[in-house]
């Protein structure tokens, strides 16, 4: 018995090492064929991605859709690259040919960039005969070879699985001849391979999952938004974007960023049920698969349930965070007839229509959207030849908008708006034409033309005795040219306008968002005299050490905290805490937006500095100004009982 005991046990021992040898080297087989078809599959999408990217540009030539272009380009052929470095032949083979081919595309598709920006007339054959059949080409080709590797990666997870049931059988014979030896032997095998396969599991779902909010990444979505299209029914893709993160991200912090990223998944995955799919795309961006509904009306339901759990306030270590959401939703029609890639498509237009709006939710239109898309393909382009030719016609026009001083009811200066008279649009209004300017790259030239503008048109009441200041709103995106500061003082000088007569006025959040080259070069223009003004504060996430190193002197209340002035309301403490704060550290305060003369009357009371609004006067044509002006001095002294002023000029 004893010797039989040994031999059972040695025979066991031997098979458990062999089983243990050939487990772990399945293992690794596993692994590497699970890591292969995982960087096919992320240069699968990234191929789909960058077409998607390179039709978004055809439509918006902008500076960020190009980045992104580049940016998905750049990962496909690292991907690719990365693979190519394996050590098994075919798969270096299969790598090497789809760099290749990725490659041959993106210098296809890069030519048609520049033909797009170019504005070529062939460029839409030039995209037929070379472009889309190169990338067709391409697409087959990293789909079959996907595909193939997909199929071997469960091929290796199927064997292993056998591997482990013989091994599990064996041991369990061991069992019954071993006794109490063979028991502990088993139940450390059995340990070895539930480590085993729970790390085959982490593996798989750490490269299917984001890994800061654990919820599924862009390709399993990508994964089961096909499956939900290819079943009969309708099914509802919604893409979210986060209004506001970036100003948490950039002034209180990535931590925050990263809590507040969390929090919305979250939200999201609350309200989302199976099997309905919440994932985050990259970014702040988040999508939510309805692989069958109904209708429209289960999608809008859901969708304005989820913006409204976005809109809450996040409770971050740092304090509160006011996130906003804006969500476009598209429908399939039936199975089969639209691609994952043209939902995915429809339902970025109406998020951005969403965007455009406020936030809040938006049903892609075919007709609304596609004319949106024109439009500013169109104001783009027309924006860049009137910025190239100097605007001969003089369609760029500044409004001025008096800002009157609280204690004697004196206009002391103005506030300078833009407006586009565009021969087909009509006016166009601030908030369409910075961001055509900004999606553009354009924000800096048209910053440079409206200050000598400006410049010109307040050197000419210098010139007629008015000394007043006028404010100029300045993207922060200008700031990062290096010769910004150079250009402003060289306008100024240019215009003989005397630096203390301009003030520049840049938003909180844009001001605070960079700490290094921004405040560099504030700091050179404050020196020369040129004042800034701190805008839309109480809007943002800064700090008072921020603010302390900020080279202001105005702070310049929002409108959105003018509502509801009746003592004790949260409004009312903002507000005169607001302005506190701005006397506190040495600067003038400015309340605008005001619509009301009992609001004027509160701000007075509140020791508020200046004030602007239409309650005053409206922004007006240069000649129209001086009457604004009056208009405004007048309003004032009645309402806080002052003497009747002289007329302004």
């Amino acid at each position: 018995m004893t010797a039989a005991l040994a031999v059972v046990l040695l025979a066991l021992a031997g098979f458990v090492l062999q089983g243990m040898f050939s487990t772990t080297q399945a293992t690794e087989e596993q692994s590497d064929a699970l890591i292969v078809d995982m960087k096919f599959t992320e240069a699968r999408i990234a191929v789909a991605m960058q077409e998607v990217n390179l039709r978004h540009y055809q439509v918006e030539p902008s500076v960020a859709v190009r980045g992104r272009f580049d940016q998905i380009a750049a990962e496909a052929e690292r991907n690719l690259a990365e693979i190519a470095g394996s050590a098994d032949e075919q798969t270096r083979d299969d790598a090497k040919r789809l760099l290749a081919g990725q490659i041959a595309y993106r210098e296809l598709a890069d030519d048609l960039i520049a033909k797009v920006a170019d504005s070529d007339p062939d460029f839409m054959a030039f995209d037929r005969l070379q472009v889309t059949p190169a990338f067709y080409t391409l697409q087959n080709d990293v789909d079959d070879v996907s595909r193939a590797y997909h199929d071997y990666a469960q091929q290796q997870v199927i064997a292993l699985g056998k591997r482990q049931g013989r091994l599990l059988v064996g041991t369990a014979m061991g069992f019954g001849v071993g006794l109490t030896l063979v028991a502990m032997i088993m139940r450390m095998v059995l340990g070895y391979q539930r480590r085993l396969v729970t790390q085959a599991a982490d593996s798989r779902h750490q490269a299917l999952h984001d890994s800061l909010t654990g919820l599924p990444n862009r390709a399993l979505f990508q994964r089961d938004l096909q499956k939900a299209l290819a079943r009969d029914g309708q099914s509802a893709l919604m893409i979210i974007d986060l209004d506001g993160f970036k100003a948490v991200n950039d002034t209180i912090g990535h931590h925050a960023g990263d809590q507040v990223l969390i929090e919305s998944g979250r939200r999201l995955a609350a309200h989302v049920h199976s099997p309905a799919v919440v994932a985050r795309l990259g970014g702040d961006e988040f999508a939510v698969l309805l692989p069958q509904v109904s209708g429209l009306s289960e999608a809008t339901t859901l969708a304005d349930r989820l913006v409204a759990e976005l809109n809450r306030d996040f409770a971050l270590d740092e304090g509160p965070a006011a996130i906003s959401g804006s969500l476009g939703i598209a429908v399939s029609p039936d199975a089969g007839s639209v691609d994952a890639d043209e939902l995915f498509r429809h339902a970025d237009a109406a998020m951005y229509r969403a965007k455009r709006h406020g936030g809040g939710v938006a049903v892609y239109d075919p007709g609304a959207d596609a004319d949106q898309q024109d439009d500013r393909m169109q104001l783009f382009a027309d924006l860049r030849v009137l910025l190239e030719t100097g605007d001969p016609e003089g369609r760029l026009q500044m409004y001025y908008q008096p800002q009157v001083r609280l204690r004697d009811a004196r206009v002391t200066g103005v506030e300078a708006l833009v407006r586009w008279q565009h021969p087909t649009h009509g006016q166009v209004m601030p908030e369409t034409l910075l961001p055509v300017a900004e999606r553009g790259g354009l924000e800096t030239a048209l910053a440079y033309h409206l200050l000598a503008l400006v410049a010109r048109q307040a050197a000419g009441w210098l010139a007629g005795g008015w000394r007043g200041r006028v404010s100029v709103n300045v993207s922060t995106g200008a700031l990062d040219d290096e010769r910004f500061a150079d250009n402003v003082l060289a306008t100024i000088q240019a215009a003989g306008l005397p630096p203390q007569m301009l003030r520049l006025e840049l938003t909180e959040t844009g001001i605070m968002a960079d700490s290094g080259t921004a405040l560099d070069t504030l700091r050179r223009i404050s020196a020369s005299g040129v004042t800034v003004s701190v805008d839309d504060f109480g809007t943002g996430f800064s700090s008072l050490v921020q603010l302390r190193d900020v080279p202001a002197n105005e702070l310049k209340i929002d409108q959105i905290f003018l509502g509801n002035l009746t003592p004790g309301t949260p409004d009312e403490v903002m507000v005169r805490s607001s302005i506190d704060l701005g006397h506190n550290l040495g600067l003038e305060v400015v309340a605008e937006g005001v619509e009301d003369l009992a609001t004027l009357v509160h701000l007075a009371g509140m020791a508020c500095d200046y004030a602007q609004g239409h309650a005053l006067a409206s922004a007006v044509p240069v000649g129209d100004l001086p009457g604004a002006c009056w208009t405004a001095e007048t309003t004032v002294a009645a309402a806080l009982g002052y003497a009747a002023s002289s007329p302004a000029r």
